[in-house]
């Protein structure tokens, strides 16, 4: 009878010392289940389960389930989530300075996007950090566009217009105000709803977004203009990175920035691959007149200067506008 006993406290202590490195991080996603997002995250999910043995593992909440980006925000400080996919709106609320990448009609192409937010990445990291959190990889929604139940060719086709503005982001509250737009203001998940009710008859979304989410089957129309290059990453709290042991927290890392390029050139590529989509859905795309375009550059030139000391120091902006202005040369 001694000897079972001590055979069953020596299972015991094995299954015990076999888990304790075992680490269950919960991610949050607003893509829902079945998107590029929420497919990247899978795969990484299956590669870091791999590499660490089992010592690591992602438990996936995608589709807004654990509620909007500020809800997840709000739960990663207290520790009820562990890491967040986030649009720049989420990345925004932790560190405002990141909204500067997501200035509208800052840059023209994915190259200048790439090149800039690698020349500011150091002090945008520095500003996660000490807010008690890394980013772990950027990620990306890609280059946003207007989707609307009337055609929009010109500022003045919006008038009257009832246009959705993710509630509490305040890049777009200052460009709506610029352009002398009333929004309505509307959590994510709000949205199909809003759309489907008429309380609104115009968002705005990267292709990919439009379609994932659903509104391109509640809007006719597409404005060709790219607005601005929407960007995103994955955050972890130091906390939950920091109770990983060392090994298993450099896998963690590795794949974290592994998986985030992928997801990058995935979006890129369906972003691309959605335009054709829509068309066939029967979107109807909007082309903008030159004179316009330089109008609404101009205009958001203004909400670049009125958005300094607010979100972003006038000296990162200063950064941001000179690595542009050298890449056009």
């Amino acid at each position: 009878m001694k000897r079972i006993g001590q055979l069953f406290v020596a299972v015991i202590i094995f299954c015990i010392s076999s888990h304790s490195f075992a680490t269950e991080l919960k991610l949050a996603l607003v893509a829902p289940e079945g998107s590029t997002w929420s497919k990247v995250m899978n795969e990484w999910n299956q590669e870091l389960v791999q590499r660490t043995g089992g010592n690591v593992k992602l438990k996936i909440y995608a589709g807004g389930v654990l509620g909007d980006e500020r809800d997840v925000v709000r739960k990663m400080q207290i520790g009820q989530v562990h890491i967040g996919g986030f649009t720049g709106l989420g990345l925004g609320i932790v560190n405002p300075s990141v909204r500067v990448l997501e200035l509208p009609m800052l840059f023209n192409t994915y190259e200048e996007a790439d090149i800039v937010t690698k020349k500011v990445q150091p002090k945008l990291s520095a500003g996660f950090e000490q807010k008690g959190f890394e980013l772990l990889g950027w990620a990306e929604t890609g280059f946003v566009n207007i989707f609307s139940n009337k055609p929009i060719a010109t500022r003045e086709n919006m008038d009257g217009m009832k246009m959705w503005m993710w509630e509490g982001d305040p890049l777009v509250k200052a460009m709506y105000d610029r352009f002398g737009i009333v929004p309505i203001p509307l959590a994510l998940p709000d949205v199909l709803t809003s759309l489907s009710t008429n309380l609104i008859d115009a968002v705005y979304a990267p292709p990919l977004g439009a379609i994932a989410l659903q509104w391109h089957t509640k809007t006719k129309y597409m404005t060709a203009l790219k607005l601005a290059d929407s960007t995103g990453g994955i955050l972890i709290t130091k906390r939950a990175l920091l109770s990983i042991p060392a090994g298993d927290r450099k896998i963690l890392e590795e794949t974290a920035k592994k998986y985030a390029k992928i997801l990058v050139d995935r979006t890129r590529a369906d972003n691309e691959r959605s335009y054709a989509v829509l068309a066939k859905t029967g979107i109807k795309t909007v082309e903008v007149p030159a004179e316009e375009v330089q109008r609404i550059r101009d205009t958001s030139q203004l909400v670049w200067k009125d958005l300094a000391g607010k979100l972003y120091s006038q000296e990162l902006l200063n950064e941001t506008m000179a690595a542009v202005t050298e890449l056009r040369k």
